[in-house]
């Protein structure tokens, strides 16, 4: 005891609570990929990860323990923020990851009588049935979803500041269906639901344990939690906006390019690359060997009069910048160039981008720039669209039709 009350912490505190008949080492996981993580940034930020042993009790189908468990994690709260009282920063707040049942008692603990909500500014819950009980075997169980669920509609402007993230397993969760993860739609503005199928670079659906090692969420994980880290502080940002932003990035919808606050910067293109006008709706290029630097300008104002979008959809094209806007009438390469890249979307098998020509009045053409590759291969497609030329509107059948109508 006397060498943990000397213990030295210097990084961001994370507690993470196990769920139903869960086990604090299933923290493992999350606490070795961010170990990694610091060290290929040489430790200038890292995590001390904690976990709380809640004896593998069954709370999902006793509730008459949650209360307890509840005040147990306040109690080790206050005693993880006691470990960095010596440092020039301290950390004002933990965060807190939880798995299944551990999920609602990190919501739970705002409603305990002297809990002060600054100690928590991120919650992060995988597979938490939050909407109700999977099982509602017992009137524990049901008054503790009440006054959790009761207390966050009722007190929405005073957790403003707390962003909440929820992540589902998806149709391999039999125990926990995705609609019970769902976080309540008033704190929209603060909070996110997500399914792990859906998640840019984890595109896969979990069981209700797996979701806790699960490689690929877990380094989405990690990278959101590194990049909400405040450079001055060398704690997570005290920004609710910064902190949904980053979780968006990296749980709705990833450009493929690396998070930063400032998303559209001013860039130039080589004065060694080539440059071609594109003047035809439909453009495709296939590169299948050794391919010098160049770019295709896309010309717009012909293209208004008839078109509202352009989109574009490239395929094993390793850059992250590679879409651009030129206001430069007169010249394919520009001086300088707006990066579009941050409107892409990571799919599985490529990077798709539409751009609005109305959001872009002042642009001449927008500019595709291709860097040089060694016999790497890639394809890129581009095109103007009419979005109510690809837009068919169905009329779906009612829900005792028994089949009997047709949807086209």
């Amino acid at each position: 005891m006397e060498e943990i009350r000397n213990l030295s912490l210097t990084g961001i505190p994370v507690l993470f609570l196990p769920g139903n008949a869960g086990s604090y080492k299933q923290v493992r996981s999350i606490g070795s990929v961010s170990l990694r993580k610091a060290e290929s940034v040489g430790y200038s930020d890292h995590f001390d990860v904690f976990s709380i042993n809640f004896n593998e009790e069954l709370v999902a189908l006793y509730g008459g323990s949650l209360q307890k468990q509840t005040q147990f994690v306040h109690i080790s709260i206050k005693a993880i923020l006691r470990l960095y009282k010596n440092q020039e920063f301290p950390p004002q707040s933990v965060i807190l990851l939880g798995h299944s049942m551990g999920g609602l008692i990190a919501r739970a603990l705002f409603t305990l009588r002297n809990f002060k909500p600054q100690l928590i500014n991120l919650i992060i819950t995988q597979a938490t049935p939050h909407v109700m009980p999977v099982l509602p075997i017992d009137h524990y169980l049901t008054d503790f979803y009440a006054l959790v669920n009761d207390y966050w509609t009722l007190n929405q402007n005073q957790l403003q500041n707390i962003t909440l993230l929820s992540v589902a397993g998806g149709f391999r969760d039999y125990q926990v269906r995705s609609g019970l993860t769902v976080l309540p739609s008033l704190i929209k503005n603060s909070a996110l639901s997500v399914v792990s199928t859906a998640i840019p670079r984890t595109w896969a659906s979990t069981d209700h344990l797996s979701i806790v090692w699960c490689k690929e969420l877990i380094l989405t994980t990690s990278r959101a939690l590194f990049d909400m880290i405040d450079e001055e502080t060398a704690q997570i940002t005290e920004d609710p906006s910064k902190r949904m932003a980053v979780l968006k990035h990296h749980f709705v919808r990833h450009p493929a390019k690396l998070y930063e606050p400032s998303s559209e910067t001013a860039v130039n293109i080589s004065e060694t690359a080539r440059c071609f006008f594109v003047k035809t709706r439909n453009w495709e290029l296939l590169v299948t060997k050794a391919n010098s630097e160049a770019c295709y300008a896309f010309p717009l104002h012909e293209k208004r009069k008839t078109y509202g979008q352009f989109h574009c959809r490239s395929t094993f094209l390793f850059t992250h910048s590679w879409i651009f806007g030129c206001s430069d009438k007169e010249s394919a390469k520009c001086t300088e160039l707006e990066d579009l890249s941050w409107r892409a979307e990571l799919l599985p098998t490529a990077k798709a981008v539409t751009l609005k020509l109305e959001d872009f009045s002042n642009a001449s053409h927008f500019v595709l720039y291709l860097p040089e590759t060694n016999n790497s291969k890639f394809s890129v497609e581009c095109e103007f669209l009419n979005e109510e030329l690809r837009t068919t509107p169905v009329t779906v059948p009612h829900a005792l039709s028994f089949g009997m109508y047709s949807l086209f």
